[in-house]
């Protein structure tokens, strides 16, 4: 997948702009993101620096811009490369899908319109978000690149996250380590159900990368044969 993407996206052609305005849109997911966190848990109220919803909606338009280019170029050149072309429209849908949990922070944010505190979870929390703004940095490293040996390394770190999450998410239904309110604990679950998500879209993106497009959103058979 890695040779097709260098053959077609060095060169200007419809799916090299489509692939600069899938990482206007990851930047975009990038902004969203960042603001609906610091609403959440930054802040006493959920007010943002701009209207997510039509910053959602902007992400929108870019993604049947995209599929219209790809399609495009396929209608002009045939069935001659076509895997880098479907690999595109499978990777904004997932481009997409990140927005969307962004809202859905943000919707958590005025639902909670005081800064969310994850008592004993604060530690773990911080750091998953921390960690959720590199791999924001490193998938568009990625597609600019494209870099296959970094897509790899988002790869292989991917279990680690989603095991934390799942592991958190548990004590939380379980009522271990902390004494949370009722509202809080609700809050905080679907919270890192977001951030588990998020990353995981983003992984999918990286095996786009690596992959061949059968198995798009699946391991890498080299990390699995660790």
């Amino acid at each position: 997948m890695y040779k097709k993407f260098i053959e077609l996206f060095g060169k200007e052609n419809l799916l090299d702009q489509a692939l600069e305005t899938t990482i206007k849109m990851l930047e975009s997911d990038l902004e969203m993101f960042r603001a609906s966190k610091e609403s959440l848990r930054d802040n006493d109220n959920a007010e943002l620096p701009f209207d997510i919803y039509e910053k959602d909606k902007q992400i929108n338009k870019f993604e049947r811009e995209v599929r219209r280019n790809v399609l495009t170029h396929l209608t002009i050149s045939g069935v001659h490369n076509i895997v880098p072309g479907l690999a595109l429209v499978s990777i904004v849908i997932d481009v997409e899908r990140i927005g969307d949990f962004a809202k859905n922070i943000t919707e958590l944010a005025k639902a909670h319109p005081t800064r969310l505190d994850a008592g004993a979870y604060e530690k773990d929390l911080a750091e998953i978000e921390e960690i959720l703004f590199l791999r924001f940095d490193q998938i568009i490293k990625v597609l600019s690149g494209p870099d296959v040996e970094l897509a790899k390394q988002m790869m292989s770190e991917h279990r680690g996250i989603s095991s934390r999450c799942d592991k958190i998410l548990g004590d939380i239904i379980h009522g271990k380590n902390a004494p949370l309110s009722a509202s809080d604990a609700v809050v905080l679950a679907l919270y890192f159900r977001y951030l588990k998500r998020v990353a995981a879209h983003l992984t999918n993106i990286a095996s786009s990368i690596v992959n061949p497009f059968p198995r798009i959103g699946f391991r890498a058979k080299d990390i699995e044969n660790q």
